[in-house]
């Protein structure tokens, strides 16, 4: 079995578009720059990569390029979610031809189904592959949460279930996973606010999107709690933890994609509807977030 162990931070990669299509050029150019910051790996076809506007055909090309450029050099998890089980489970099996290290599986949305629902659904996608699965919960945006008991029990029975994607915004709950999770379990969080207060209570990393800038400060706070070198984290964490409610005050990933126009690494910030543009006000904000990176 095929199951790697997570940790340290993770970048959910934006889908770059021009011109209504996913553009490669700008893809590569990402893929280039972040591979040699830190990171600990890749998340493609997530939230922020908005996954639910991009064609099958599309997203094969773009794990395709993504594989070719990174070589190996950096694990690469793909996003795979719906709220049909069969769909999800055949999303799974169809990237089992590709170099992929696991997924990303996010709770069945809309539907919401009951715990029990919620097992026999990550039970059946994860009997696809042999790779990592990483649950991944987010009920503020799909409907329904994974509750900690229920997750435990996905972790003790479903031996390639080695990671959860906690964003539930809920700072109880996730220090209730935190103090519960068993020690091949690892909590990755998805709140980009809770990264310092996560990692300091035994989280394993973060997935998280903000890290697409000042990347290598997100690093660094990782690495420094993990040397209880608590005032070198605080001071990293201080220098970043500013400009995240910033990019998350209008829909993400369109803050943050702006900021990348801004700074050359994506030809556009171009989304796909029914995300459009950052509001004037806010590009005037993100303006200043990109100046002072720009200044480092």
């Amino acid at each position: 079995m095929r199951v790697n162990k997570l940790e340290g931070v993770y970048l959910p990669l934006v889908t770059p578009f021009h011109d209504g299509a996913v553009d490669m050029e700008s893809l590569r150019r990402l893929l280039e720059h972040y591979k040699g910051l830190g990171i600990a790996g890749l998340v493609l076809l997530g939230t922020t990569g908005e996954s639910p506007t991009i064609e099958p055909d599309e997203q094969r090309a773009l794990v395709a390029t993504a594989l070719d450029v990174v070589a190996g050099d950096l694990p690469l998890y793909v996003g795979v979610g719906g709220n049909s089980t069969k769909h999800v489970a055949s999303g799974v099996a169809s990237y089992e031809s590709m170099d992929v290290d696991g997924y990303l599986v996010v709770t069945p949305y809309y539907n919401r189904p009951s715990p029990d629902g919620l097992i026999e659904h990550f039970r059946a996608v994860a009997g696809e592959t042999e790779r990592t699965i990483i649950a991944y919960n987010v009920p503020y945006r799909t409907g329904v949460n994974l509750p900690t008991d229920t997750i435990l029990e996905l972790a003790a029975t479903v031996p390639n279930i080695r990671a959860i994607k906690d964003a539930t915004g809920n700072i109880v709950q996730s220090l209730d996973l935190l103090h519960r999770a068993p020690d091949d379990l690892a909590v990755l969080t998805g709140e980009d606010p809770l990264y310092f207060t996560s990692i300091a209570n035994g989280a394993a990393g973060g997935i998280l999107a903000s890290a697409h800038l000042a990347t290598t400060t997100f690093v660094e706070v990782a690495e420094a709690l993990a040397n209880e070198r608590l005032e070198k984290a605080r001071a990293s964490w201080r220098g970043i933890s500013a400009m995240i409610p910033t990019l998350f005050a209008e829909s993400n990933p369109m803050p943050l994609k702006y900021c990348l126009w801004r700074l050359g690494l994506i030809r556009s910030p171009e989304c796909r509807l029914p995300l459009t543009r950052v509001s004037q006000r806010l590009a005037g904000e993100l303006d200043g977030i990109v100046a002072q990176l720009s200044a480092r």
